[in-house]
């Protein structure tokens, strides 16, 4: 099937403007960028194009307060949206208008003269048409910047305003999970009442972190009403803080409760007198709803310490500010309810005053279980829909039809109103990334390599300090979750960056929500191919068979999931102004379109896991190209044209894909990720150009090989990860056999590995390569080395000296490498995978292995002894055990720290051994939180 393309700051922050504002700035910077760059192709236009840029900038100016009415007013909100639109209308024109004179200077069959003959006229025209549109874009920039006075809409960064103006934002008057609707809280409760009463005796700052409606507030008001902390605590006082704090003002209410009478003090007076006040008495303090770091670092002067346990408890949205008052103190992290805990709190509301067993009729039962998955285990939304219900018939017919047509946008409003409070606070980039989001499938696995090139590809990303942009996406990332907006669910071996995240089903739909109203993406799936939905700048197709029919004009970004039938088709001719295309796994796509070489604003081109078999040598014409991903794909050929790319960042592709190395003369200071590439003797001329590599993937066919790469490894001094693969040309490589590199971003997955190397004849790793060469390598943190190792055993000093995670793959070691890899001192993540050691016995000693936290054995077939001794791996906490020969238990009572155990497919011998029923080595294992045999 053919890939066919047819029609288709600060005391407080305040808050910016909604997708107006991001839409504004990206304009604006992006002709900034362009009168910079792009001297020649805007030839004729650079007057008009700075005066549009000053009057967007003008625009800005306003939006904030526009953002702040708009909610209420209508028309301020289509206010908005018309400065939106002018400021996509602008971007289009000048995008537009470089594309056509780009063409026109590569048209290829005529002669030079003709050829500049025929730009002077092609380029007075598209000028011409041009400068009338960017003139009747001004025109209406500037009607619409009169009506602003009509609707009050104020420039909030005059008088003194900016990022030291405070304003106010009101907190919602919302339901609350009532103490008597608390489902398991109790042990919530009993865990920090101890905590608080006996947490030593230096003040301390204890925390509830959760999203919005998930019951911190419940819970602290719970522990500060208890018996408990009533009878220890001598003053108890309870603020809420929230997002228009003033600490002058929060210090006087405190005062004013402890004091019980009011004095409005200014604020160097009243910190004297609250210090003074609160001295002498074991006090608790509450700070409800803390939003930023600063309420602590201003408020914390104003509480003594003198050692007699006091405590100050707050519950906040965002895990910084739990840090950041105390590192110390591991901050209390609510969950999700489960299922059970989630229609008994429903139950409750739906019945309020009822006995619920008595009640409520099994069939009610069934239809609350189908509720509750839609509330996904948030208390507050749970409560909201409760409360529907108890207003309702306690009749099949009435609850089905709640279930029938619960929306969070209607029936859900006052849920979706408290999650929107954190989204509302965001900075306007992290609006951008946030809202991206929606795009995913609900509840996916989201790999963050994946998302943050994306995320830089659609410009969401501000450039800003020394270090790489891509490191700046991962701050944002992490804000998010910071923030509570996005879950964690893996981290990479350095135990910092994230590896993958989720994001909670009702924030991605308040994302969904935001991103549809305000035109920043569009959902297109079997459910949803109404041609009236409202165009987006960026379209998402989910589980479509076929786009045909589909006319998005002016479509900036197109990415589909689930893309697998083989009647899925995609139009090129009016998708000329994309800047990402990520259509992994439509299995359809065997090529490329001829169109792509005019996608001149192309930076992200993600086809991995299609049947793609050839990338067209008019790649090259892509300049603005930062991603290329073509990994799993039948691609053969990869031309060496690619190189002429100056912006590109990450080249990801198959092992079977055979790509030239670099020229001399390729300027490739960009480039981050580059793998899975073979290293034939072409990779010498160009390798000095690859200095700012951070992962590397390699693969080789013949010994000699390595004397290609032993240089090229003596001059990455950014390197991060290294993957070396050695195998013999001879054996025929499966199609999608991949290596992946631990921190490559997503290059792979893991766990895939060992299917896909069965049948792979390894050679051994180039004695070329100078293993000595590695302690060199200060910034190497993961290494993955796949083939056997050319001495019988290694040595501590051939591994760089930070390395943090080490996989061997049939290195074929004789004599037991742990006595070595022990001695490294930072190593958190050990593999051992199979064939990589082939002796019987292995030995952990006292006081190795001293950071080790995850140890995998896979494969180690002729292993028949691992012992373990007393204080060895101190802080490992988990061991998986895999197809191995182990008779001997080992010592994991020595491993004090272990909390899961993974054996699978081991001897019989073995598992009588460790038997909870009479085995005589169960005392070994007694400990282990979790042990799993498979």
């Amino acid at each position: 099937m053919i890939f066919h393309w047819s029609t288709i700051h600060h005391a407080e922050r305040e808050k910016e403007s909604d997708m107006a504002q991001p839409a504004v700035s990206f304009v604006v910077d992006k002709l900034g960028n362009l009168l910079v760059q792009e001297l020649i192709l805007l030839q004729g236009v650079r007057d008009q194009v700075e005066r549009l840029q000053r009057e967007l900038q003008r625009v800005q100016c306003f939006l904030r307060d526009a953002d702040f009415k708009r909610k209420t007013d209508e028309r301020v909100k289509h206010w908005v949206k018309e400065i939106r639109d002018i400021a996509h209308q602008a971007e289009d024109i000048i995008d537009t208008f470089i594309i056509n004179v780009d063409m026109h200077q590569r048209r290829p069959g005529v002669s030079r003269f003709l050829k500049k003959y025929f730009l002077a006229i092609t380029h007075a025209v598209g000028r011409h048409k041009a400068s009338i549109q960017i003139s009747a874009i001004e025109a209406k920039i500037s009607e619409i910047s009169a009506s602003r006075i009509t609707y009050g809409i104020k420039n909030l960064d005059e008088n003194g305003g900016g990022t030291d103006r405070l304003v106010p934002v009101r907190r919602p008057i919302l339901p609350h999970v009532e103490d008597s609707d608390v489902v398991a809280f109790d042990g919530h409760m009993s865990d920090l009442v101890e905590k608080l009463l006996h947490h030593g005796n230096d003040r301390s700052v204890m925390s509830i972190v959760g999203i919005g409606g998930l019951g911190k507030t419940t819970l602290a008001r719970k522990v500060y009403n208890s018996v408990e902390i009533k009878r220890e605590f001598g003053i108890r006082v309870w603020i809420t803080v929230s997002q228009d704090y003033r600490p002058v003002e929060l210090l006087n209410k405190i005062l004013e409760k402890v004091r019980e009478y009011k004095e409005e003090l200014e604020e160097e007076e009243v910190i004297e007198k609250l210090y003074d006040s609160l001295r002498g008495t074991r006090y608790l303090i509450v700070m409800d709803d803390v939003w930023r770091e600063d309420v602590w670092k201003q408020m914390q002067t104003s509480f003594p310490d003198e050692k007699n346990g006091s405590r100050v408890l707050i519950t906040t949205r965002f895990l910084n500010v739990a840090k950041f008052a105390d590192p110390n103190t591991t901050p209390y992290q609510l969950r999700l309810l489960n299922d059970v805990e989630s229609l008994e709190l429903l139950l409750k509301k739906a019945f309020p005053n009822q006995d619920v067993q008595a009640n409520c009729p099994e069939e009610l039962r069934s239809l609350g279980r189908q509720l509750v998955k839609r509330c996904s285990g948030l208390p507050l939304a749970l409560v909201v829909v409760g409360g529907l219900l108890s207003i309702r018939e306690k009749e099949y017919s009435a609850w089905l039809r709640v279930l029938e047509t619960m929306s969070w946008q209607l029936e859900g409003k006052e849920c979706m109103e408290i999650l929107a409070l954190s989204y509302e606070d965001l900075p306007h980039h992290l609006k951008s990334c946030f809202l991206y989001l929606a795009a995913f499938p609900e509840d996916s696995e989201i790999l963050a390599g994946n998302l943050i090139r994306l995320w830089i590809a659609e410009g969401f990303i501000p450039r800003q300090g020394r270090g790489t942009i891509e490191e700046t996406a991962e701050d944002c990332l992490e804000e998010l979750t910071q923030r509570c907006m996005v879950q964690v669910v893996s981290r990479k071996s350095n135990c910092r960056s994230i590896k993958s995240c989720r994001v909670h089903d009702l924030l991605r739909d308040l994302a969904v929500a935001e991103a549809k109203e305000d035109g920043f993406l569009v959902i297109y799936n079997n459910t949803n191919q109404d041609a009236a939905s409202p165009p987006g700048r960026r379209g998402t197709f989910h589980n479509l068979d076929d786009l045909k029919g589909f006319i998005i004009p002016n479509l900036r970004s197109l990415l589909g999931f689930n893309m697998r039938r083989p009647n899925f088709r995609v139009s090129g001719a009016q998708l000329k102004l994309l800047r990402v295309i990520d259509l992994r796994g439509a299995l359809s796509i065997k090529s490329l379109p001829e169109e792509i070489k005019a996608m001149i604003h192309l930076r992200y081109l993600g086809l991995s896991s299609t049947r793609l078999e050839v990338i067209p040598s008019s790649i090259c014409n892509l300049q603005n190209l930062e991603t290329l991903d073509i990994t799993n794909t039948n691609v053969n050929n990869l031309s060496s044209n690619l190189w002429n790319i100056k912006k590109l960042r990450h080249v990801l592709i198959s092992k079977s894909t055979r790509v030239e190395g670099p020229p001399p003369s390729a300027n490739l200071l960009n480039l981050q990720t580059l793998g899975m590439v073979g290293v034939p003797e072409s990779w010498g001329r160009g390798l000095p150009n690859l200095t700012s590599l951070r992962t590397l993937a390699v693969h080789f066919c013949k010994q000699d090989h390595g004397k290609v790469l032993s240089p090229l490894l003596k001059k990455l001094d950014h390197l991060l990860s290294l993957t070396i693969v050695a195998y013999t040309k001879s054996v025929i490589q499966p199609k999608n056999y991949v290596i992946p590199s631990s921190a490559s971003n997503g290059i792979n997955d893991d766990n895939d590995v060992e299917e896909k190397a069965e049948n792979v004849e390894l050679v051994t790793i180039p004695s070329e390569i100078d293993t000595r060469d590695f302690p060199c390598h200060y910034h190497i943190q993961s290494m993955w080395l796949h083939g056997a190792w050319y001495t019988n055993t290694v040595d501590s000093h051939e591994f760089p000296p930070y390395l943090v995670k080490l996989t061997l793959y049939s290195s074929k070691l004789e004599l037991d490498p742990m006595p070595t890899l022990e001695k490294l001192q930072n190593l958190r993540i050990l593999r051992l995978m199979k064939n990589s050691y082939l002796g019987k016995k292995m030995i952990c000693s006292a006081g190795g292995f001293p950071q080790l936290q995850q140890l995998n054995l896979c494969r180690l077939r002729d292993l028949e002894e691992w012992c373990v001794e007393a204080e060895g791996m101190p802080k490992v906490t988990r061991v998986r055990i895999e197809n191995c020969k182990l008779g001997v238990v080992p010592e994991f009572q020595h491993v004090t720290n272990l909390q899961e155990l993974e054996l699978e497919d081991l001897p019989q011998e073995f598992l009588d051994k460790i038997s909870v029923d009479g085995g005589e080595d169960h005392y070994k294992i007694q400990n282990v939180q979790t042990v799993s045999i498979c």
